[in-house]
């Protein structure tokens, strides 16, 4: 039941797109139902829950994106991530290091250098390294390539 309610809760916050212009209210109310989650379920839980849905729904650069933008949204990049290199290369790997075409480094440069910093991996930290591009990263590299392994 608890699994049920994480997905469908899951599913309703991610499964719209971020471009989409929203009201102040629905935009409080949809912070509001992110943080009821973690609340009642903890962050565990939610993340595995939102970890899930970004690796079986989120299956083109698109959706990867937005469910970044989505993520970021949420404050999910406020939170301890396991395997924080495999997250982040998650959605380097959707986009096949395609930054420009998406225009899109903003979000990720984002949430890895706030991400990896919290995990202790201080080569991501700006103030200790500005010049961190997270496309370059061999670690984050490393991972893009398991991960193209794993679903070719």
């Amino acid at each position: 039941m608890e699994e049920e309610i994480l997905s469908y809760e899951t599913a309703s916050l991610f499964n719209r797109s971020f471009e989409e212009e929203i009201t102040d209210a629905e935009e409080t109310a949809l912070l509001d139902r992110a943080n009821a989650l973690i609340n009642t379920f903890g962050w565990k839980k939610v993340f595995n829950s939102w970890n899930n849905y970004l690796h079986h729904q989120c299956l083109t650069p698109e959706s990867a994106i937005n469910f970044a933008n989505w993520f970021w949204f949420y404050g999910g990049h406020e939170h301890p991530i396991p395997n924080p290199y495999h997250f982040i290369a998650y959605f380097y790997y959707r986009i096949d290091y395609a930054i420009q075409k998406y225009d899109i480094s903003d979000i990720l440069d984002s949430l890895a250098t706030s991400i990896l910093p919290k995990a202790g991996h201080r080569e991501a930290d700006l103030y200790l390294n500005p010049y961190y591009m997270p496309e370059s990263d061999p670690q984050i590299r490393a991972e893009v390539e398991k991960l193209k392994k794993q679903n070719s």
